[in-house]
């Protein structure tokens, strides 16, 4: 705990003196480096150092709660607050009355849920979200709408599925990119000179291994789509950057379209802290461009303990939950 607020206090001084600029997260991640005297690691080939095992797991949300409307940090005390509430809350542990639905739905407790995040971002900030100002996804209004068609679509037939794609957590379609969730608990990165690799452990929804060309290569042809696109990056001083295009066309961020381009940037500021900014961008869906920031901080790379995540597509909860929908319906 102590660490973890050293290097919150670090960043959060640095953000106060106007370094960490959400709108130019290169240039922000290069002053934040050079601000903080700090001079990463170099591989054998000369190219910063970022491989080793990052854990990015955060309660913080996506977007700014109400409460935190007009206040884009946290004090120290809020931190602590937070943490220590959600510590102390017994989330699923706390069993439901015996045989409602809500009892079966926490059946898997804290003990198998990956998701249980403690720690807020080592900013501070309220929002993974820093542009726009106000911690918002900018959607457009055909955007907002087809998103909360989407969702409406999806809650009606979460208790009444037609099929196993109206089942997505079932399914096993894997996590989406920028992956925000705390089911993306650790990152691996594996670096060589014309390349990074990067390994996701993403708990029940299944892990996935990016590998990122730096050979200066073009995307490729528009018609062929993959879940998590097709990466290509370079280096712009000690940042990685990773320009993300041909997504497949039900894997956009937060409801972005098939044409959604994704700009990522990691840069190493301490020992143990990795700056991850991503920017979203697709006029079909949002208003302008997005950023989100992440603070990425170092596992154990000594224990090693980062795992394949498998999602068992096909098992027997699926048969079991659309056979008693068909049931249900010729009872009726």
């Amino acid at each position: 705990m102590m660490r973890h607020f050293q290097a919150a206090v670090r960043v959060l001084a640095i953000a106060a003196a106007g370094i960490v600029l959400a709108a130019a997260p290169a240039a922000a991640q290069a002053d934040v480096a050079a601000a903080d005297g700090y001079a990463p690691a170099r591989t054998p080939w000369d190219h910063p150092d970022l491989q080793g095992i990052w854990d990015s797991k955060t309660q913080t949300p996506l977007e700014r709660p109400a409460e935190f409307a007009d206040k884009e940090f946290l004090t120290a005390e809020e931190v602590a607050a937070l943490e220590r509430q959600t510590i102390e809350n017994a989330g699923r542990d706390e069993r439901a009355e015996a045989g409602t639905v809500a009892d079966v739905e926490g059946a898997y407790n804290n003990a198998f849920s990956t998701f249980y995040a403690t720690r807020v971002v080592e900013t501070g900030r309220t929002s993974l979200i820093v542009d726009p100002p106000d911690g918002k996804i900018p959607y457009t209004a055909a955007g907002r709408q087809r998103v909360d068609a989407e969702a409406e679509r999806r809650q009606a037939t979460r208790e009444d599925a037609d099929g196993p794609e109206d089942r997505p957590s079932d399914r096993c379609l894997g996590f989406t990119l920028p992956c925000t969730s705390p089911l993306c608990a650790f990152s691996r990165i594996v670096q060589t000179p014309d390349s990074v690799t990067l390994y996701y452990e993403a708990g029940h929804w299944g892990g996935a291994y990016r590998t990122i060309p730096l050979d200066g290569r073009p995307h490729g042809p528009a018609h062929v789509r993959q879940w998590h696109g097709d990466a290509r990056g370079r280096w712009e001083g000690d940042t990685l950057v990773v320009d993300t295009t041909n997504f497949a066309s039900s894997a956009g961020f937060q409801g972005a379209s098939e044409q959604m381009q994704l700009v990522e940037r990691f840069s190493r500021v301490a020992d143990d802290l990795l700056m991850y900014h991503a920017t979203i961008a697709d006029e079909a869906t949002f208003a302008q461009p997005w950023t989100i920031e992440m603070t990425w901080r170092r596992g154990d790379n000594k224990q090693n303990l980062i795992y394949e995540s498998a999602c068992h597509e096909g098992n027997y909860a699926l048969t079991s939950i659309l056979a008693g929908a068909r049931v249900l319906e010729g009872a009726r």
